[in-house]
């Protein structure tokens, strides 16, 4: 007979939209991550686009981690196990983090600029795109993201949700598109192992979108984090900085839209895939008008 077996060291966590699994190797970690039961999109499916990935890694650059397929979901295999949303979120904008958002910058840079994938990619718009599209247009299939949304325009008026509908377009529609990760969050982006370099998860979302689309993902999260958490201020904006600087130019004058798209898929996916928010979305709707009112 066998001796007892070592439980595997497993943290796992999801929504209806996405459940990740992270299991602990020997050399690394495994990350399988599967499309949740309410999700309205697969995973984007797995291209020939391994090569121009996987050659984003490398001088600094975040490793573009491409999962194999297994089932309904993805397998990636990196050598960190904790996301930079997860230390963020428990530590805040420490120093340490400002070399992985440096890194995120240079790969999205390093992308992008080979320019769109040759049509027989058939790659279209990227997923979130679509949810805040169809949301924000006021059809949203899920019924509680359809009656927050109703309240969100109330509280906004119809005069910025017009605004915030009109941008939406206006990137949707941006002919001037690239190759994107389509959904860059810094809950797929990991953070190395022992000081080595970030991987961030890749492929799930692939699509094409004007550059400013991944980039305005990133920021859009690093500006919700700074106004729900508080603390180190200048902390927050080194790790904006260094996002920048990594990818050799910041987003302009539209960065204001860019972080109020995000932030509203953001609730979207809540009310859709989380439910209720214990703490409603009123919060959420100030702090989108002084967004929009920018």
């Amino acid at each position: 007979m066998s001796g007892p077996q070592a439980v595997p060291d497993v943290t796992e966590y999801g929504t209806g939209l996405l459940h990740t699994a992270v299991r602990a190797l020997p050399d690394g970690h495994q990350w399988t991550r599967t499309v949740g039961p309410l999700a309205p999109a697969a995973f984007q499916p797995v291209t020939g686009l391994g090569d121009r990935l996987t050659a984003v890694g490398r001088d600094g650059a975040a490793r573009l981690a491409v999962g194999r397929a297994e089932g309904r979901g993805r397998v990636y295999t990196v050598p960190g196990g904790e996301s930079v949303a997860n230390r963020l979120l428990s530590q805040g904008p420490l120093p340490q983090l400002r070399e992985p958002m440096r890194g995120l910058g240079l790969a999205l840079h390093r992308l992008h600029a080979e320019g769109p994938p040759p049509p027989t990619e058939r790659l279209g718009p990227p997923r979130g795109l679509v949810r805040l599209d169809t949301w924000l247009a006021g059809r949203a299939p899920v019924a509680r993201a359809a009656y927050v949304g109703d309240q969100l325009r109330h509280r906004l008026g119809p005069e910025r949700w017009s605004r915030v509908t009109a941008w939406c377009r206006e990137v949707a529609e941006d002919a001037d598109v690239t190759l994107a990760h389509g959904a860059p969050g810094l809950g797929s982006l990991v953070a190395g192992g022992d000081g080595g370099p970030a991987a961030l998860l890749t492929g799930e979302d692939l699509a094409v979108a004007p550059w400013y689309f991944d980039l305005g993902w990133v920021l859009g999260e690093l500006v919700e984090l700074k106004w729900q958490l508080g603390g180190d201020q200048q902390g927050w904006q080194l790790l904006l900085e260094a996002l920048f600087e990594g990818y050799g130019r910041d987003v302009g004058a539209q960065w204001n839209r860019l972080a109020a798209l995000r932030i509203l898929l953001h609730v979207h996916d809540i009310a859709a895939y989380v439910g209720w928010h214990t703490a409603g979305f009123d919060h959420y709707a100030t702090f989108l008008t002084f967004l929009v009112d920018l």
